[in-house]
């Protein structure tokens, strides 16, 4: 066997590895997405039902209830937070709408990334959009409660003050640290499957052009 002979076999047999590859790969992928997709609308849903219980609640609460004024702006907050929370989810699950099965294999893939990188991005900065102004709400509910309360003892006051807003801050580390698990374990993972599969369609099936 010649040199050239060598080359072209290697190659030969390095394609029907890679295609091997991707077609374990993409039977997997197709798998994952069904579930992902799945994952993404029932949590849109689940917290959707909360944010109108939320409302519905304390829009109630505040119609019938006399409360401080401090009170009713964490109220209003909190209300604010939990509409925001919700329309966020929504506006990215819309702008990310599951690609169209009839594409070719590489676009898909292509699209599935960006996608799951949204997702990445969308939980990493959950404090910011989601927890954040609900639990900022939480805290002036608690101030506007505390301060109404007359005659409450001084060391009473800041104790209770500093007992709610440790709380609250441990709320926020315990949602961070879920969603950044569920990145760190599910979709990164999935991101660098993704990213494998295109770079072998890319690499070693030029001549299908992703189909």
């Amino acid at each position: 066997m010649n040199l050239d002979d060598f080359k072209s076999d290697w190659k030969e047999q390095h394609s029907e590895l890679a295609r091997d590859r991707i077609d374990a790969l993409g039977t997997d992928m197709a798998s994952r997405v069904t579930k992902f997709e799945s994952v993404i609308r029932r949590r849109d849903l689940i917290e959707t039902a909360a944010a109108v219980f939320v409302v519905v609640f304390f829009g109630v609460f505040l119609w019938f209830v006399p409360c401080p004024t401090i009170m009713q702006f964490g109220i209003g907050i909190f209300i604010v937070g939990v509409i925001e929370a919700v329309a966020v989810l929504h506006w990215t699950r819309h702008r990310d709408e599951q690609p169209e099965h009839d594409l070719p294999l590489l676009g898909f893939c292509t699209a599935e990334i960006r996608r799951v990188d949204r997702q990445i991005q969308l939980l990493r900065s959950v404090n910011w959009w989601y927890s954040g102004p609900m639990l900022l709400g939480c805290c002036v509910m608690v101030y506007g409660v505390l301060n109404a309360i007359p005659k409450l003892p001084a060391h009473i006051y800041y104790g209770f003050m500093a007992a709610f807003y440790a709380c609250f801050l441990a709320a926020g580390y315990i949602v961070y640290r879920i969603n950044a698990k569920a990145v760190e374990s599910e979709l990164v993972p999935m991101r660098n499957d993704f990213a494998e599969l295109v770079q072998l369609l890319e690499d070693d099936l030029p001549e299908s052009d992703g189909k």
